[in-house]
């Protein structure tokens, strides 16, 4: 699923920014990267206008669009240096080491994707990983109690990121019915 979200002229690529959301829904915190995005899609809006992909499992039919953005910021679960639910921001190089210890299949593709943009040439000025230490990798459809805590502070950091960048987040007014 790809969106732009707060789509308007200076929406997708030309914005330079691409969020990609990873992870397997079926396999409890293994879906982190995927509900992050829903969330994102749903409760905020972006100024400029940004691109939110559902990466899913995909692996390695994300390079495409490692060709076509400067800035790519990824969620995801990983393997990690502390408990579960702690939150990690990688960049560039240290994205590598930790994907390279293997937590799902699709890790695999994203190193993968990395390497192959890189050695492409893809001209990505910045990569971001937002990791999650997973609770629970059993089969079920919701984020443990101790990693779905952290989803705010998950949107904190990629609000951080994202503001260095110089896209504004902003929480969508929900109104009353």
């Amino acid at each position: 699923m790809r969106s732009d979200a707060d789509a308007g002229p200076d929406a997708g690529a030309d914005a330079g920014v691409l969020i990609i959301g990873l992870g397997n829904l079926l396999v409890g915190d293994e879906g982190l990267g995927v509900q992050v995005l829903r969330r994102l899609e749903t409760d905020y809006g972006f100024h400029p206008a940004i691109t939110l992909v559902d990466g899913g499992t995909s692996g390695l039919d994300l390079l495409p669009l490692f060709a076509d953005y400067r800035r790519i910021l990824l969620i995801d679960a990983v393997v990690g240096e502390g408990p579960p639910g702690s939150v990690t921001v990688l960049r560039d190089a240290a994205i590598l080491r930790v994907l390279s210890q293997k937590l799902s299949v699709h890790h695999l593709g994203v190193t993968d994707v990395l390497a192959l943009a890189q050695l492409l040439g893809y001209p990505a000025a910045e990569i971001v990983l937002i990791g999650v230490v997973p609770a629970d990798l059993e089969v079920g459809l919701q984020l443990s109690p101790t990693v779905a805590r952290s989803v705010p502070a998950v949107i904190e950091q990629l609000g951080a990121v994202l503001t260095e960048w110089g896209v504004t987040v902003r929480a969508k007014d929900r109104g009353t019915c």
